[in-house]
């Protein structure tokens, strides 16, 4: 795409039939496009094989562990991530041509992005979901990928800069029933990160922490101008908050059988 610069792009992937192709058109300029994907049971591959051969399958380890073996298959001096259900914009693209064609180079290590999220019938503007600064365009020798189990996120050794261009999240096609369904599973690997890094689950956490999250999001994430979809992503998020804490009190009072307290054997026939 740019001379005297090599890109790479990665994106993990799992029966993600319906928009990856949206994902993958944003992010063909690129010299190598690195697919790591999970065993898709649908029509992911296949459509994949239209922008790459790099393809790898791999058992989901984990969103952190999995965003962190894609990125170290990238060979690229630069390295863009997107997730399967984001689309990196056509000004975002322009602008990163401006800034590595600039006399000067890039002059830094990473570019953040703006992001903004549809969900339920509009573009979400407040409730803490935009502006999402995300760090996804990085100089791969001094990058990292770390962030907590689910939620990986992306690190440079330098300066990072702001771009105004921005990447589109298409996530919750389902609306807040796909929503609900997700962060019970995100809430649980969550619990268990957070279980085996020590941590343990308190009633005074699982009684203030959902409705506390509520008031942040609604009130002072400004949520109640998003209508009903700021509503639904309040809600939504002091109930990951709530099962995050009751899944970890649940982790830490699991009893083995075996122990006392356990079930009482089954009688032999």
């Amino acid at each position: 795409m740019l001379a005297g610069h090599s890109f790479s792009a990665f994106v993990i992937t799992y029966n993600e039939q319906d928009g990856i192709r949206d994902c993958l058109e944003s992010v063909k300029w690129v010299d190598e496009l690195v697919i790591v994907d999970s065993y898709s049971e649908d029509a992911t591959v296949e459509i994949c094989r239209e922008y790459t051969d790099r393809i790898i399958q791999r058992e989901f380890a984990g969103y952190v562990a999995q965003t962190r073996f894609a990125f170290e298959q990238t060979t690229g001096e630069w390295v863009v991530w997107l997730d399967a259900d984001e689309v990196l914009t056509p000004e975002a693209q322009r602008e990163i041509v401006r800034r590595f064609e600039a006399p000067d180079g890039p002059g830094c290590d990473g570019f953040t992005f703006p992001r903004k999220t549809y969900f339920i019938d509009r573009w979400i503007t407040h409730s803490g979901w935009y502006p999402q600064r995300k760090l996804r365009l990085l100089r791969r020798e001094v990058a990292r990928i770390g962030g907590d189990e689910p939620h990986p996120e992306a690190a440079v050794a330098g300066e990072v800069m702001d771009l105004d261009g921005g990447i589109l999240h298409l996530s919750y096609p389902g609306g807040f029933q796909e929503m609900a369904t997700r962060s019970a599973v995100f809430a649980s690997r969550a619990a268990k990160a957070r279980f085996e890094a020590g941590k343990r689950a308190s009633r005074v956490s699982m009684v203030l922490k959902p409705p506390l999250e509520f008031v942040k999001k609604y009130v002072f994430r400004l949520g109640l101008l998003d209508g009903l979809p700021g509503l639904a992503i309040a809600v939504g998020s002091a109930y990951y908050r709530f099962m995050r804490e009751l899944k970890l009190w649940e982790l830490e009072h699991a009893r083995d059988p075996e122990l006392p307290g356990g079930p009482e054997p089954e009688e032999d026939p």
